[in-house]
């Protein structure tokens, strides 16, 4: 699981990657969408992204469907900001987390997302040979280049 945090998560950036770190994940961190988009474009690969939900989620998830990067998107933010975690899931954040951040929600969201990610549906032989191709370089940290 490869996790990009957007954002300082009102200063829980530690605790959270943290958190991720200790469930199996790599963890990333950029300052603000426009960074979180160079990286993707520029290689760094994503299987989520945590997004502080002081920033624009809409513009975030538009510009992720517009370049065709199929990632998913939490906004975390503080507890008691309900008005924020509904605007944040109207605008296309898959689920909203209170922070500071609880281990078990943390790792709870990590392998929905994990198992929602795994899930390919084929049925032709050459397909089922590519996904174990995939499967295999998949763990690689290889740039390709």
């Amino acid at each position: 699981m490869r996790l990009l945090i957007i954002g300082d998560l009102y200063g829980q950036i530690g605790a959270a990657s943290a958190i991720a770190r200790n469930r199996g994940a790599k963890v990333a961190h950029v300052a603000d969408i426009e960074a979180a988009m160079n990286a993707l474009r520029g290689g760094q690969g994503a299987d989520l992204i945590m997004v502080e939900v002081r920033e624009d989620i809409e513009k975030l998830v538009t510009m992720l469907m517009r370049e065709r990067f199929n990632v998913p998107v939490i906004a975390c933010g503080v507890q008691n900001d309900k008005d924020a975690a509904v605007k944040a899931i109207k605008s296309g954040a898959k689920e909203y987390i209170p922070l500071p951040p609880n281990e078990e929600l943390i790792a709870a969201v990590l392998e929905a997302i994990t198992e929602e990610t795994q899930s390919v549906i084929f049925a032709s032989a050459a397909m089922a040979k590519t996904i174990g191709l995939a499967d295999q370089i998949a763990p690689s940290d290889a740039s390709g280049y």
